[in-house]
């Protein structure tokens, strides 16, 4: 006989997970190849035959020089004029808009301008508060100045000079001169200051201007050449640079990517409806990113509430550690992405279906099965063909083989079921969802009929999941006597969230009195690694797609469904084991969305609507 016996129901689903059936074949908002966007999206340009590295029209040209500067002309006056087609030396004005609002606050910078253009030798300066271009122009300019209302100390130390830096718009004032000359700083409470300056090489300025130069610093060390960034971590480090600061002047909810489409090569056009992750996105995608978007979308938020440009995540991995799985092949409506690529698996919540395992039968069930089970097979019961007629010796015989066999009816209950529970080596796979907590032996007997300690705690697949040390399987396996060898070891086994968590076990109490929209426990039974997991949701998801991986697991999103837009919905993020990939289908494009809150979605989706 086959050492492995099949028990329980017949396999399904060719030994896979159950499939998600979903797929979302809309038009994108913007989709990262053009030929797949309406007409209209590529503003008449052909999606066929361009070359890669072409600016297309859907992108902002980088200027070579300002449309307008203020020269200083022969008599001491300064007139705006066109220089568009001129290359002329000018000095940059850097200033925060809400220092200088009166009339006489703005010619005290016209003056400093001036000043500072006849000290370098130039008799030109740039001055404005146009944003868009700002970051080729202040590539383009010979010096920097930077005007404060002051007052500031010999050493540049003032509140003011830090209000400068924690503007938005100036951060990349200062990352992207490239002039030689050193940063003039004009103070405007010192005496004669339109002509009182203070000169500091930027590398120093950073130090004075920015609270976060731990961080910052990395920035100016990358642009200065001395340290190189990755685009993951230049974009990384600059959009948390840049959610630290406040935007003066901010016109749009995208203003944040449109201040970081400076820093890079390609450039989206402005659109005023961009929300701020319509716009960060649009320029992930039109730049070499290393696939920031797909990373971003397995972030598991430390809060659920947590704005995405945070960046943070539960387990504290940062977003080079993720490796993605998906690819972002377009932009949908209302803050969404659409995928392509990423295996799923349909979450059952109306029932338990029975699960087909696959157990080793050892000697032990290999003896009962033979003379219990297997009626072709001898067992213990003696023939009764050709025995002479029963004496006392044969009575006395029989009544053990009686009494025997009564032993063994009233064990058979027992016996049977350990010639068919046999040790779970292969189970078909099945997602299991339960709203709340159950302990394990219940969830066996629920699914399986029995309690084997089949099921066991996942290590670390979600917030909630703990583990310590496998002392009782250390002991049976590997014969250990001494604690020193048991420490060696190492090996690891999950445990009762609930019952080892005091907080954990408080969240579950509350989650019983749980309102809709509050925060709600689930408990999720993978029936392929045997294992139950504990996280919370808002929502109970429908689905498990897998859309990256890292430390050795992958990174599924739990999501729910949105009938009325079709839109799925990250509820929570897990860690599962590397094996269930290859045991879930490939999905077909999704439609997905990172916040948590419907409503944020539908309310941009109805204003699409209305201008259609």
């Amino acid at each position: 006989a086959s050492p492995f016996v099949p028990v329980a129901a017949t396999p399904s689903n060719f030994g896979r997970y159950e499939p998600f059936l979903y797929e979302d074949w809309r038009y994108p908002r913007e989709a990262r190849n053009k030929a797949e966007n309406k007409a209209e999206n590529n503003d008449g340009e052909p999606a066929i035959g361009r070359r890669s590295w072409d600016t297309a029209s859907l992108l902002r040209k980088r200027i070579t020089s300002p449309k307008y500067l203020c020269v200083i002309q022969p008599n001491g006056s300064v007139k705006v004029s066109n220089v568009e087609e001129k290359i002329q030396e000018y000095v940059f004005i850097s200033f925060c808009g809400e220092h200088f609002d009166t009339k006489e606050e703005k010619d005290w910078l016209n003056a400093v301008g001036v000043h500072a253009a006849r000290t370098l030798g130039i008799n030109a300066y740039w001055i404005s508060k146009s944003f868009w271009n700002m970051s080729d122009i202040v590539r383009l300019a010979r010096a920097v100045v930077i005007a404060v209302p002051g007052p500031l100390d010999q050493d540049l130390n003032g509140d003011t000079l830090r209000e400068w830096g924690e503007r938005a718009w100036t951060m990349p004032e200062l990352l992207l001169y490239e002039g030689k000359e050193d940063i003039l700083i004009y103070d405007k409470s010192k005496e004669k200051s339109s002509k009182n300056y203070t000169r500091s090489p930027r590398r120093e300025m950073w130090h004075k201007a920015w609270s976060d130069h731990q961080f910052s610093g990395q920035l100016i060390d990358h642009y200065e050449g001395s340290l190189y960034l990755t685009p993951l971590e230049l974009q990384t480090m600059a959009l948390y640079c840049l959610e630290e600061r406040w935007a003066s002047g901010e016109t749009h909810d995208g203003d944040l990517a449109y201040i970081m489409m400076g820093l890079m090569r390609r450039r989206p056009n402005v659109v005023a409806e961009d929300s701020k992750f319509a716009a960060f996105a649009r320029l992930s995608m039109a730049n070499d990113s290393n696939l920031l978007l797909e990373r971003l979308i397995c972030l598991s938020p430390t809060k659920p509430d947590d704005d995405w440009w945070l960046l943070g995540d539960t387990w504290g991995v940062k977003l080079w550690d993720i490796y993605p799985k998906t690819q972002v092949c377009g932009l949908g409506d209302g803050d969404t992405v659409i995928l392509d690529g990423a295996r799923g698996a349909t979450i059952r919540w109306d029932k338990f279906v029975p699960v087909r395992t696959l157990g080793q039968e050892t000697m032990r069930h290999m003896i009962l099965r033979t003379n219990l089970g297997d009626p072709d097979r001898p067992s213990f019961a003696p023939s009764t063909g050709g025995v002479p007629s029963p004496g006392d010796g044969f009575k006395a015989v029989g009544g053990v083989f009686i009494g025997l066999s009564g032993v063994i009816v009233l064990l058979l209950p027992y016996l049977l079921r350990l010639i068919y529970c046999l040790p779970t080596h292969h189970s078909q796979p099945f997602f299991f969802g339960i709203e709340g907590y159950m302990e394990l032996y219940q969830l066996e007997l629920l699914i399986f009929g029995s309690y084997e300690g089949r099921l066991t705690w996942s290590l670390a697949s979600s917030p909630f999941s703990r583990h310590a040390l496998d002392r009782r399987g250390m002991r049976t396996d590997f014969k250990l006597t001494n604690e020193k060898s048991m420490q060696e070891q190492n090996f690891l086994t999950g445990v009762d969230p609930v019952k080892s968590d005091r907080e954990t076990g408080r969240l579950v109490q509350n989650a019983k009195d749980s309102t809709f929209g509050d925060q709600r426990i689930f408990t999720l039974v993978d029936t392929y690694t045997m294992t139950v997991t504990i996280f919370e949701a808002q929502r109970p998801p429908i689905a498990a797609i897998i859309c990256g991986a890292e430390g050795g697991m992958q990174r599924a999103l739990l999501c729910s469904e949105d009938w009325a837009t079709g839109t799925l919905y990250r509820e929570a993020v897990l860690r599962m084991e590397t094996r269930v990939w290859d045991k879930m289908d490939t999905l077909a494009r999704i439609r997905a969305s990172h916040l948590l809150e419907q409503e944020t979605v539908l309310e941009e989706l109805l204003k699409v609507d209305s201008r259609e």
